[in-house]
């Protein structure tokens, strides 16, 4: 044998080494990746919904010949295969950690998209006509039509507001029985959404300029309404952190107290506005179920305590809870699922809505068409995902809730709210003829002042959530909506 036939023998076996070392390596993938192949094809372990991400999963296409010809079953069938793959939440979890490692995150709360599907779904056949609310007669006129301003809007008495504040030292020392969660209470496990124990919460950051000029738009605003003898009033909506999270907790933390920062933005609002605070009714009350655990929104309950301080300003007398009709939906799991570090040891939570005594109608504008809808959406058997979009059906561009049972020459009211607001506005049909429900990141047909003239409003509500109020994109988009 030549040097050059052994050379060649002798690479021959190194390579056939190095083929052997690649299959040895390649080998275990393979067969992990062909048993999850076969895992995955097993119908019965597929989901068929997300919990994370709050939806239905991609069904089994149905075959037809003309799906087949076109090509459209084969997408079906990779769509389905890829969504419904087993195991996908716990890859996600993974997938989730891994970006959180990186310091990539994303944001609590995604108030344009959250419950829009579902709302779609239950809502009667869009009309072909795109009418406007009635405001004199049953006859609608367009939405986007320029109002004929009133010369002058008669003003309906009501009684002296009662102050609106009152002051509280930090909760630990203001109570004599503590209800929420003290600072050594349960682990605090950190991520996108705080999580303590079987509740999520939604961190909380004072911006003092920011406040300021919240503070300086709203008084703008009262002035603009009060040329109309129109009250004006503020109402900021604390997250739960502030009211079930101890301020010794909150403190250590790093958390600042929503208590101070509505205080900070009432002292820097002029006398024109009048002062809602909700902020010392929910602290008296949180021991009871006041917000949601795995949502960022307060409950019916809570919105019924905040609308008990309102009429304390304003004058009126609360109808009792007991005279409403309570409907159960069922257990609810809402955004801070999807968010929270361990989805999984969150407590469900338990949704319950009032049907307001009397009969209230109610009607829905969106996208330049009209339709009637009820002030409470059943929806017992949906979802556990979609349960928040009970009241009033979600976030509307503008929802009109009428008391029938009222004379036309009772209040009107404007309610420029965020998603906060749906359960909250429900309560004052008891006391205005019509309740006009603007969402005021939608809304943008004409200004405050148009439709003060227009509606023959005789009270502004802005009920705005303080995390909301926090964002300079929610600050620009009110200051457009109130300031002309």
């Amino acid at each position: 044998m030549t040097v050059n036939d052994k050379k060649a023998l002798s690479s021959k076996r190194r390579e056939e080494k190095r083929k052997k070392r690649r299959i040895a390596l390649a080998a275990p993938f393979f067969t992990v990746l062909f048993i999850l192949s076969v895992i995955a094809l097993i119908i019965p372990l597929r989901p068929t919904e997300s919990m994370r991400e709050k939806r239905r999963l991609a069904q089994f296409p149905e075959f037809t010949v003309g799906t087949l010809l076109s090509g459209d079953f084969f997408d079906g069938v990779s769509t389905w295969y890829s969504d419904t793959f087993p195991g996908r939440e716990g890859w996600l979890d993974v997938a989730t950690r891994l970006n959180n490692s990186h310091g990539i995150t994303t944001n609590v709360i995604s108030y344009s998209q959250l419950n829009q599907p579902a709302v779609e779904e239950t809502l009667p056949p869009l009309p072909s006509a795109t009418p406007a609310p009635p405001v004199e007669s049953a006859q609608p006129v367009e939405i986007d039509a320029e109002p004929t301003p009133t010369p002058e809007p008669t003003p309906v008495p009501t009684p002296e507001p009662t102050p609106y504040y009152e002051e509280i030292d930090t909760p630990t020392d203001s109570m004599e029985s503590w209800g929420g969660l003290g600072d050594n209470d349960e682990k605090v496990i950190h991520g996108v959404a705080l999580q303590i124990g079987g509740a999520a919460f939604e961190k909380f950051q004072f911006n003092e300029g920011l406040t300021g000029l919240n503070a300086a738009m709203v008084s703008r605003a009262a002035g603009i309404a009060k040329e109309y003898d129109v009250r004006f009033f503020d109402m900021p909506i604390p997250a739960s952190v502030g009211i079930v999270l101890s301020s010794d907790l909150l403190d250590r933390l790093g958390m600042d107290d929503q208590g101070q920062a509505i205080a900070y933005k009432f002292e820097k609002e002029n006398d024109d506005v009048l002062k809602v605070n909700v902020f010392n009714t929910l602290i008296r009350h949180n021991d009871e179920y006041i917000y949601f655990r795995t949502d960022h929104h307060w409950t019916a309950l809570g919105a019924y305590y905040a609308y008990e301080a309102f009429c304390r300003v304003a004058g009126f007398e609360p109808v009792p809870l007991s005279e409403y009709t309570e409907l159960d939906m069922g257990d609810f799991l809402g955004s801070f699922y999807s968010t929270s570090p361990q989805p999984a040891k969150l407590e469900t939570d338990h949704l319950l809505a009032y049907q307001p005594p009397g009969n209230i109608e109610m009607q829905v504008y969106n996208n330049g068409y009209t339709f009637p809808a009820d002030v409470i959406f059943d929806k017992s058997q949906a979802s556990k995902f979609d349960k928040y979009v009970s009241f009033l059906g979600g976030d509307h561009t503008m929802t009109v809730l009428t008391n029938t049972d009222l004379d036309d020459d009772a209040p009107n009211c404007a309610v420029y709210k965020d998603s906060y607001g749906n359960p909250f506005v429900i309560y004052l049909t008891q006391h205005y003829h019509r309740v006009y429900a603007l969402d005021f990141r939608k809304y943008d047909a004409m200004g405050m002042r148009s439709f003060i003239q227009a509606y023959h409003i005789n009270d502004v509500i802005l009920a705005e959530s303080m995390s909301m109020s926090m964002g300079l994109g929610s600050y620009q988009m009110l200051d457009m909506r109130l300031g002309y």
